[in-house]
């Protein structure tokens, strides 16, 4: 491959690589301002010596940031076609960090971190400011011309025309601008489009490539109708994978299909995905997002399904940091919930804390330390007899009362 000569210099990659990782972790992690609206119940005196491990520097946060510097020092090399290697082989084996962000996912985010910033630094007075971007879009679609049949190298190229197609969207152009900008905007995902239109994602086995088409057909005026289909694509190649239900609910959101009898079918799907493997885990990981971008998404929701789901996550999380992630989104519908739902909630929380919590990740918490520990110090004590490995039938028991 020849040289790619590229824009992105290891200055601007090194800028980067102190938030690509987080950017990735952090969407998974956040939690409704309502944790904010209560005070966490405080334990009692006599079980203020029940606490656990804390971690600062949690596993799951390292890797991602170990994956970005990895991508980074082979940018600067300018070793694309080793890249491409990378992620090809994180994408096949669904390489996650033991939070379950996704290699390939963190590496891709890493790779158009350049190009991403040279974006967010664009003043936007004319769509002139955007001319560095444009050149470095060029640069990914030359190194994909120079190896077009390798799906990496043509979603990285196809991934860098849709983020400059965004931008040029964005409402924030001068109102002399905004024609020209939406002309662009047409040209760079139709571009897109054209890149990505000789590869089957499913073919291939690619998440990746999946996603690449998800999101220019939601960048298309005419793809909103395909975005169905793309998903279930996407999620039939990583069904366990949050991030793909955050991205999709925001799409639901944005074209305005959030109606009831929607969001109920779209979470039955959710759930049915995951029932041999996270038992109702899919049910959670469909509502979690949609609770955090639509308000009124909590009026559909079936609290108990919802804290049962909960804890099949945590029930058959491989590490802590899914447990912790767990436990913390319980903790939000226990301070978001309805007056008649908190105690039924707050016992399922405890239980989950007691059986399952070994270790708090501060990271994953909204609320201090001190007052995780006194959520573990309480689930102690209303809860001595149920120890970390001992199992419960709480899901059993929600399934068969679902089942009469």
């Amino acid at each position: 491959m020849s040289e790619f000569n590229s824009l992105l210099s290891g200055t601007v990659v090194l800028a980067f690589l102190a938030t690509v990782a987080l950017a990735f972790v952090m969407p998974r992690l956040r939690q409704s301002e309502a944790m904010r609206r209560r005070p966490v119940p405080k334990a009692k005196t006599q079980a203020q010596s029940k606490r656990l491990p804390v971690n600062y520097d949690d596993p799951d946060h390292s890797e991602c940031v170990a994956v970005s510097q990895h991508i980074a020092e082979l940018m600067i090399a300018d070793e694309w076609l080793e890249i491409a290697d990378e992620i090809s082989n994180w994408e096949a084996e669904l390489a996650s960090s033991p939070g379950g962000t996704r290699y390939h996912d963190v590496a891709v985010k890493t790779c158009l971190s350049g190009l991403q910033g040279l974006i967010e630094d664009a003043p936007r007075k004319a769509l002139s400011d955007l001319d560095q971007a444009q050149i470095e879009v060029m640069h990914f679609v030359d190194t994909h011309r120079q190896m077009p049949d390798n799906h990496v190298l043509a979603l990285l190229a196809a991934r860098a025309h849709i983020a400059i197609g965004e931008a040029c969207a964005a409402d924030d152009w001068p109102e002399k601008e905004r024609r020209a900008a939406w002309r662009k905007t047409a040209h760079h995902f139709i571009a897109a489009g054209k890149i990505l239109a000789p590869f089957d994602a499913m073919a291939l086995m690619s998440p990746l490539l999946a996603e690449a088409q998800y999101l220019q057909a939601n960048g298309s005026p005419s793809g909103e109708d395909q975005l169905d289909q793309l998903f279930n694509i996407w999620i039939e190649l990583d069904p366990t994978n949050s991030d793909i239900y955050s991205l999709h609910v925001a799409a639901l959101v944005a074209h305005d299909r959030v109606s009831g009898d929607e969001i109920l079918r779209e979470a039955d799907r959710a759930l049915q995905r995951t029932e041999d493997t996270l038992g109702f885990g899919g049910y959670a990981l469909f509502f979690t997002p949609l609770l955090n971008e639509y308000d009124s998404a909590r009026e559909l929701l079936d609290s108990e399904l919802y804290a049962s789901a909960l804890m099949d996550l945590a029930a058959n999380a491989d590490n802590q940091t899914e447990v912790n992630h767990a436990a913390a989104t319980l903790l939000a519908e226990v301070e978001a919930a309805d007056a008649d739902q908190v105690d039924g909630l707050q016992d399922a929380l405890m239980l989950m804390v007691r059986q399952y919590l070994q270790v708090v990740y501060p990271r994953l918490w909204p609320i201090s330390v001190d007052e995780v520990q006194e959520i573990v110090a309480e689930a102690a004590e209303r809860m001595p007899d149920i120890l970390p490995d001992e199992p419960t039938s709480f899901a059993t028991d929600r399934a068969q009362g679902l089942a009469a």
